[in-house]
């Protein structure tokens, strides 16, 4: 059995018990058994170092656990020995998700990997101290039991998916100021005004996209992401042909509308690329809307279900489009799947959610947030800070606005 097995079976009968586990964990009675189990532990399994338990490890494990529920509360026992292998095997957690890419259930081993708090000198806390739900430890936790009404998904991306260090650089391509900039199809299906096949018209439009990529390739950009729906069909396909998209380890293209006709609804879809290379493609699972004229009209598009998180050794990486990442619930969801990085195509004229958002995640888990957005917010950088956990940029359109990781809180570069 792998380590992270033994982990994750301790860990649901914490969630089981939470509510336990909270209230009795710091009462003095349980110290000594808990600290006494710790001790014998360590003392007969330190030198197993293997990820693979085998059956005459797992029964002398076992034993020692039911000794210990003599001399504490059941639900402790497992709280406390879930801790202490997890501390001792983090190298390992990781490595159990190699070659997966598959829907996951509700309870199951969920990885988190290495905080982005250690990109900074002052993080928000000690990630090895911060008050966690009893079902989660620093690098382990159990995907949970309500996943918001979306399937998820985890796929194992290795070392094609980068790690964020200090000293990345993060860029945002601005490309428009507002959806006058676009142009959109009429559809009145049922009496609901509705619209599809969004794209941009300003004439200058692919020299603006050219623009962006020069300028992140010339910055030195490792991450680059672009705005929700700034790419046609068209405009995606050259975009990714650009051997300069190759030079950058990963990119989010915006987002297209897909296969949207006047009877059938198509897909608002994002695509994310390491080196080049496609990773994963995202549907957005919630509708767009905004005023044409005296009428409030709403995108005709068929919903993804999912969210895809991409797993490497050193990362893992979530992308929403828009109002996928608004939604309460779905917020709730991303926190509990605790991400390292959340990037956002946006389209809106609102910012001020994203902020929020932005900085609730910075604070727990930990976790580094893009939005590139259309509008006169165009660039916003959650960050694990105890202060200004969130910047804003409103630069000139066809350029970057490049944020480096662990640098200073002002705009790294504005071409």
């Amino acid at each position: 059995m792998h380590v992270t097995e033994i982990v994750a079976a301790l860990l649901r009968v914490c969630r089981a018990h939470a509510a336990y586990i909270d209230q009795h964990k710091t009462e003095p009675g349980v110290h000594r058994p808990l600290l006494a189990l710790e001790a014998r532990l360590r003392a007969r399994f330190e030198a197993w170092r293997r990820p693979r338990w085998v059956a005459s490890r797992l029964n002398e494990l076992a034993g020692e656990l039911e000794r210990a529920c003599v001399e504490a509360p059941a639900a402790l026992v497992a709280w406390q020995a879930s801790r202490w292998l997890e501390r001792r095997s983090a190298r390992h957690l990781v490595g159990f998700f190699a070659g997966v890419d598959r829907q996951v259930a509700s309870g199951d081993a969920w990885p988190i990997v290495e905080s982005p708090a250690h990109c900074y000198d002052v993080p928000t806390g000690n990630p090895a101290s911060r008050g966690r739900a009893a079902d989660r430890g620093e690098w382990l936790t159990l995907v949970p039991d309500d996943t918001a009404g979306v399937d998820v998904r985890l796929r194992w991306c290795g070392a094609w998916l980068p790690s964020v260090k200090r000293g990345t650089r993060i860029a945002v391509g601005v490309l428009a100021r507002s959806t006058d900039d676009f142009a959109f199809d009429r559809l009145e299906p049922d009496a609901a005004p509705r619209f599809y096949n969004v794209r941009p018209h300003a004439p200058d439009y692919r020299a603006r996209i050219d623009a962006v990529l020069s300028h992140a390739i010339a910055a030195g950009a490792e991450v680059l992401v672009l705005p929700e729906l700034s790419l046609t069909d068209e405009l995606h396909a050259w975009f990714v042909a650009d051997p300069r998209v190759a030079k950058v380890p990963l990119v989010v293209a915006g987002s297209r509308h897909v296969g949207a006709t006047s009877e059938v609804p198509g897909r608002n879809v994002t695509t994310v690329l390491a080196y080049g290379r496609v990773l994963a493609e995202h549907d957005k699972m919630s509708d767009f809307f905004f005023q044409d004229g005296a009428i409030t009209r709403h995108e005709h598009v068929r919903p993804g279900t999912s969210m895809q998180v991409l797993l490497g050794e050193r990362s893992s990486l979530l992308v929403l489009i828009c109002k996928d990442a608004l939604r309460e619930d779905w917020q709730g969801l991303v926190q509990r799947l605790a991400p390292r990085l959340l990037l956002v195509p946006a389209m809106s004229r609102e910012s001020a959610d994203f902020t929020a958002f932005a900085e609730r995640l910075a604070r727990s888990p930990q976790a580094i947030t893009v939005v590139a957005n259309i509008g006169e917010k165009c660039a916003i950088v959650g960050r694990p800070r105890r202060e200004n956990t969130v910047i804003v940029g409103d630069v000139a359109v066809g350029t970057c606005y490049v944020y480096v990781v662990g640098g200073s809180q002002s705009v790294g570069d504005v071409g």
